[in-house]
This record gives structure tokens, C-alpha cells and sequence, in this order.
């Protein structure tokens, strides 16, 4: 497995590009970045499908302009797909003054999923709180936790859907399945834990 990421420079967020080598198929996890497709042709990949944590507008800015030249599927938590076409629901409309929205339709998830990547699996679990639908995907020893988990802090839970005693829980949850596992996170560096 091989990981690339590509930062947005406006509010930090990661885009993860995640690749079995042995087939060259790739997929786009958050791809918040208008520069995405250009950085998945110049690695010379194959995007199988795109796979966002979470359905906020920082996370989702590239979407529209990489499934237009990658025909692809769209896969979001069943619980923020209206995220997608809400400028509000998705905090753009609040925080930028104009609609971040995806025109795709996407294929809903839900917790205990699974996705194949040439020979890697992307397992799917569900990780409320930051939004309702948030998720984390595990691939190996990788776990993309979108604004769930960050390296030294948690995602905030003051925006739609956003709920304090839910994300604790979560992350409660969550940490026994972080051991020996490296989090690469929506906002700010990796960590291993």
C-alpha cells in the first residue's frame, strides 16, 4: 500500500490518495483539493472510487471537479449524504458566505462495509459526533479518521449534526482499534499509536 497526500492550502485539510501497487488502482479519500485529479494522472494511478469521512464542505471542494474527469463512485456514510447538496447542513453557506455542494449522487455507507482496492480491503466503521454520518476507514495498518481523531485532539462538534457526548463515545470506542496503527487524520500531521 502506498499513501500520498496532498494538503489543502485554505483550511489545511488532508486528501489521501491510497494505492495497491502491485495493481495501480488507487482510491481518493476527502478530495478537498482542485488539484487532485492532477496529482492522481501524474503518479500514473487508476482511481477506483472516491470515499469522503465526512460530508463538510472543506472535505469535499475537489469532488465535482475529479468525478468529472474520473468517472468513478461516490461513497459517503448513508447519515451525510445530505451534507453533500446543503450549503448549510455542510457549514459552507456559514463559513465561506457561498454553497460547497457535490452534484454527484452518491453510494451510501454504513458501519461494518467493506471496500476491495486491487488486493487491499478498506473496512468502513462508523464514528459519530463531528457530523452524524462520520466514518473511519482502516486499510492495513492505516486508518483514516477525518475530523473524528486527529494527532493530539478530536474534531469539533458545533456544527450540524455535531454532538459532544456522541464523539466521546466514539472515540471511546475507537482507541482499542487504534493500537500498532498509524492515524492519518482530515486536519494536521500523521500519528502512530
Amino acid at each position: 500500500m502506498r499513501i500520498d497526500i496532498v494538503t489543502e492550502r485554505y483550511y489545511g485539510e488532508n486528501c489521501y490518495i491510497v494505492s495497491d501497487e502491485k495493481s495501480g488502482k488507487c482510491a481518493v479519500i476527502d478530495p478537498a483539493s482542485h488539484g487532485i485529479a492532477l496529482e492522481v494522472e501524474r503518479l500514473g494511478l487508476k482511481p477506483e472510487f472516491v470515499l469522503l469521512t465526512h460530508g463538510h464542505f472543506d472535505h469535499i471542494g475537489g469532488t465535482d471537479e475529479f468525478l468529472e474527469k474520473y468517472n468513478v463512485p461516490l461513497y459517503v456514510h448513508e447519515n451525510d449524504a445530505e451534507l453533500l447538496t446543503d450549503g448549510y447542513k455542510n457549514a459552507s453557506s456559514l463559513l465561506i458566505g457561498e454553497a460547497v455542494t457535490v452534484s454527484a449522487e452518491p453510494k451510501t455507507l454504513k458501519n461494518g462495509d467493506a471496500l476491495s482496492l486491487g488486493s487491499l480491503e478498506i473496512g468502513v466503521v462508523h464514528t459519530p459526533g463531528h457530523t452524524r454520518g462520520c466514518v473511519c476507514y482502516f486499510c492495513g495498518d492505516a486508518v483514516f479518521t477525518g475530523d473524528t481523531v486527529f494527532a493530539y485532539d478530536r474534531g469539533r462538534t458545533d456544527l450540524y449534526g455535531g454532538d459532544e457526548t456522541t464523539i466521546l463515545d466514539s472515540i471511546r470506542k475507537l482507541m482499542p482499534m487504534l493500537k500498532g496503527k498509524t492515524i492519518y487524520p482530515g486536519h494536521g500531521p500523521e500519528r502512530k499509536f
